[in-house]
């Protein structure tokens, strides 16, 4: 049977696409770990805040007030800042899937030229085979009918 003549192409997209989905995965884990830590902070900041209103009802200081309250800024600072993060990882996630659904489409149409090949090829070895059935079945019949002539001259 005669080779796929792109196989080498369709191999090389299927690595291609292994790849792709390789980074899919590296690149959901670290959304999940960006949305995870974003999760954790929201929970952080709402203890913290938790914790001020207590301290407020119980009475405190000016400075520890204020010191509450830078606290809180910078907690505010990195929930925007994970934010951003998050939102950045799900561009890369995104921007990753449309790459793997072009390479993944790649790999269905030499997928299909290798079954149209294949399917081909069968075609023509079926051919071929019957060719040779019906050549001999022919020389059978005429066999008999040549030895009957030469016999009779």
């Amino acid at each position: 049977m005669a080779r796929f003549g792109l196989q080498p192409l369709l191999e090389h997209s299927q690595h291609r696409l292994e790849a792709a989905e390789r980074l899919l995965r590296m690149l959901r884990r670290k959304q999940d770990e960006a949305k995870q830590q974003l999760d954790r902070l929201y929970q952080f900041q709402g203890e913290y805040q938790a914790r001020l209103r207590q301290s407020t009802a119980s009475g405190m200081g000016i400075q520890q007030l204020r010191e509450y309250q830078s606290f809180l800024v910078k907690v505010q600072g990195a929930i925007d800042h994970q934010s951003r993060e998050l939102h950045l990882a799900g561009q890369r996630w995104e921007m990753a899937h449309k790459q793997w659904l072009e390479q993944r489409q790649k790999v269905k149409a030499y997928e299909t030229l290798a079954e149209r090949h294949r399917t081909a090829e069968t075609r023509r070895v079926e051919r071929h085979e019957q060719k040779l059935t019906d050549e001999r079945a022919n020389a059978r019949r005429t066999e008999p009918a040549e030895e009957e002539d030469g016999g009779l001259a």
